[in-house]
């Protein structure tokens, strides 16, 4: 059996170099293409053909910056939320704080038998009675009540200070597994029952201690305003304190949260731009040199003829 040298030479019949000629320019043709929208649309991969690796890699930073993003929004919100519950319980103190001054000020033998004084003293707290319950019904964007729970709808307490929230304090997720509440619960603020801001006992009727200095001023019992009213108003004051402490640690932690996605948007954004983006100075001249290859190219196509591929054979 005869066997073919190796080095016998390989016959180039016109069809082939027809073939090559034309398969370069339709490669010419596709890189001219794939320049000049890169260029026209400042990305580098424009679909996952430009560049696998690279388009893997663009939908990876853009999940994680969609991520990132949610967090900040997240943040953000949890930040305004918290921002306007530590003025409204700091608003809530001043009332208090008023209160407290009114009672202290009040003595069994400058008001007793004075029913006139004690009545425009008992209006007061009745007007501070009714700022505080306005306050425990604010509401963030209009709509969300800061003190209401997850579970409340219209209102966090009715004029009577029944609670009419319900379920925990909201959350925030801000970070991978993290959550962060955004305010407290009405209990949590105001109390309960005749120790508390607000409150009520059976039949709904209120027992909060603002409400039961009003009753035991309109009843001349002084005794219980100086004694046990007085007593259950700083309690209430310190767990009103308290809740504002715990209310501004939460805010300094969603600022530090918010300020982590911020950075982290940022970083992202700035390496997803490093894989997506064009070099245009690059690109242009890749554009040019890609151009006077094909322009060189197509002329050798054009002279191709067959007499020329015989004289080559």
């Amino acid at each position: 059996m005869s066997m073919i040298n190796s080095t016998s030479p390989v016959v180039v019949t016109p069809n082939l170099l027809a073939s090559t000629l034309d398969n370069g320019l339709l490669t010419d043709q596709s890189n001219l293409a794939t320049l000049e929208q890169q260029i026209s649309t400042g990305n580098a991969i424009n679909s996952p053909s430009d560049n696998p690796a690279g388009a893997a890699t663009m939908l990876q930073l853009q999940s994680s910056l969609t991520r990132a993003n949610q967090y900040a929004s997240n943040a953000q919100d949890g930040t305004g939320r918290l921002t306007l519950a530590n003025s409204t319980v700091g608003s809530v103190l001043s009332n208090l704080q008023q209160v407290l001054s009114i009672v202290q000020g009040a003595s069994g033998s400058s008001l007793t038998g004075q029913s006139t004084t004690r009545q425009a003293t008992a209006d007061q707290v009745a007007a501070a009675l009714t700022n505080i319950t306005n306050l425990a019904n604010t509401t963030y964007n209009g709509n969300q009540l800061l003190f209401g729970g997850t579970g409340a709808t219209t209102q966090a307490y009715d004029t009577n200070g029944n609670y009419l929230g319900a379920g925990s304090a909201p959350t925030r997720t801000v970070a991978p597994g993290t959550q962060v509440p955004v305010s407290l619960t009405g209990p949590q603020v105001f109390g309960s029952g005749t120790s508390g801001v607000l409150g009520n006992g059976a039949g709904g009727a209120p027992t909060g201690v603002l409400q039961q200095i009003v009753n035991d001023l309109q009843s001349n019992n002084m005794q219980a305003v100086e004694g046990t009213d007085l007593t259950n108003l700083q309690s209430a004051i310190s767990n009103v304190e308290s809740a504002a402490g715990t209310l501004g640690a939460y805010q300094q932690q969603m600022q530090g949260f918010s300020t982590q996605a911020q950075n982290s948007v940022t970083a992202l954004t700035q390496q997803l731009g490093n894989v997506q983006s064009t070099n245009v100075a690059q690109a242009i001249t890749s554009l040019q040199l890609q151009q006077t290859a094909y322009q060189e190219a197509l002329y050798a196509t054009s002279q191709l003829s067959t007499d020329s591929l015989a004289k080559y054979l």
